[in-house]
């Protein structure tokens, strides 16, 4: 399995396209928290979405984009299943990276659960790796495991 096929089936099949932005609006949301106060602003564009290879235009499509554009400016955007986005917000990299670092804490969590490692007073490392229930069997899988999640969450975050 390639790269750009693993990619595909992970972030869902859609047809590419260019936006050409007629409009943009600022959306201001405000958070208050008892410390402190932040504003977040969101942009989105309105404009003629023209599929790359012939076909389908649409006319006042939104698309949620990191910044304010000028009238005019063309901007790479996705159609999939009626709504519109940017290509590096359907990357699915990030969230299968994220994905597989949890199968690497859950794998941690149950070391920590069977061992006791991480108790106030607990046993060390060394110790609780010993004191695994059928350690021939238990160390092996978990820490493959947990391997096996680093590692994919480290080809995940660079390759897709």
């Amino acid at each position: 399995m390639t790269i750009p096929k693993l990619r595909s089936e992970l972030s869902g099949e859609g047809t590419d396209g260019t936006l050409t932005v007629s409009s943009c609006e600022t959306h201001t949301t405000h958070h208050h928290s008892r410390y402190r106060r932040t504003t977040e602003l969101k942009f989105s564009c309105t404009g003629t979405w023209s599929a790359e290879r012939g076909g389908a235009t649409y006319q006042d499509v939104t698309v949620a984009t990191s910044s304010r554009l000028e009238t005019g400016d063309k901007i790479p955007a996705v159609q999939v299943d009626n709504t519109f986005q940017q290509p590096q917000d359907r990357d699915p990299g990030k969230d299968a990276a994220f994905l597989a670092l949890c199968l690497s804490l859950l794998a941690f969590g149950i070391h920590c659960l069977l061992t006791g490692f991480g108790a106030r007073g607990g046993p060390g490392f060394a110790t609780s790796w010993q004191r695994l229930p059928a350690p021939t069997v238990t160390g092996p899988l978990l820490g493959g495991l947990f391997a096996l999640g680093l590692l994919a969450a480290l080809v995940c975050s660079l390759a897709l």
